[in-house]
């Protein structure tokens, strides 16, 4: 619960939403503890172009180079929208903040096959919050929409030098299948990529 210390605290919008009651048809925003997501889309740009222009975040990513605001304009934006209309939730998640709405970073989980059994989960955070939870506390939620779109395997890929990834992926459960280095790129170290999973559909098996 908030309180208020000398002055008003004023609740964010975002959060305002997801505690009101809605109106019959209404889309709920998905809440964690820390967090309110929604949908990426269009007026998320700015901070997905200074997200992706942060040298920190894309270390490990599109060959270590920041991307410019045109392709995040062209290609990204596009990615990341791209499942905005399925029902089942899978797709690109802008998390902020709950009680700020400061912009977090991202979620995403997609799918891999038809008909639908596979989905890959993957995320991006401002440099400025890594160390805090919030990338377990969203990629914990990646998994609980797995589940309720009923999906046997969640996969995740990443440098194998991505060391916190990594670590990120093995306390959300899942665990390391292979390691694959490419015999055409040098140093080899750069090009290791690990590959893990989750299978839930094991979970399914287990007794109550």
């Amino acid at each position: 619960m908030l309180r208020c210390v000398g002055k008003l605290t004023r609740l964010h919008p975002l959060l305002i939403l997801s505690r009101r009651a809605l109106p019959e048809g209404a889309v709920k925003i998905p809440v964690t503890e820390r967090m309110a997501l929604t949908r990426t889309n269009w007026p998320d740009v700015d901070d997905v172009v200074a997200l992706n222009a942060d040298t920190d975040v894309m270390r490990y990513l599109d060959h270590d180079r920041p991307m410019t605001p045109a392709r995040v304009l062209a290609e990204e934006m596009p990615r990341l929208m791209a499942h905005n209309g399925r029902a089942d939730r899978l797709g690109s998640w802008v998390a902020r903040e709950r009680g700020t709405g400061n912009f977090l970073g991202w979620f995403m989980i997609t799918p891999v096959d038809e008909p639908l059994r596979t989905v890959e989960v993957a995320y991006r955070l401002r440099s400025g919050v890594w160390g805090l939870g919030y990338d377990i506390e969203g990629m914990l939620f990646m998994i609980e929409i797995a589940r309720a779109a009923q999906v046997s395997t969640v996969i995740a890929t990443m440098m194998t030098v991505d060391v916190a990834t990594r670590r990120l992926m093995e306390k959300a459960g899942l665990q390391l299948v292979e390691t694959f280095v490419s015999e055409t790129t040098a140093p080899a170290t750069a090009a290791a990529r690990s590959d893990y999973a989750l299978d839930l559909s094991m979970e399914s098996k287990l007794p109550a």
